[in-house]
């Protein structure tokens, strides 16, 4: 099951107020919301901005090669 951190649905929303509108709830509701999302309002958010999901972890290392490198 996806989950996702109240404060980074709100950073990703731009305010409170922006995402109570995504979610179609007032902006109290928003501030009630614990450390993560309720899963109703997760799979809303995935509904509408599914590029805010990745499906893929982050790379765990990072592989340069000496070419890759810029002189500073």
């Amino acid at each position: 099951m996806l989950s996702m951190k109240t404060q980074t649905a709100i950073t990703l929303a731009g305010s409170r107020a922006k995402l109570a509108r995504l979610l179609g709830v007032s902006r109290p509701a928003v501030t009630q919301y614990k450390e993560v999302l309720p899963p109703k309002r997760i799979a809303r958010l995935r509904e509408v901005h599914p590029e805010w999901f990745v499906d893929t972890p982050p790379p765990t290392e990072i592989h340069l090669e000496p070419a890759d490198l810029q002189p500073v």
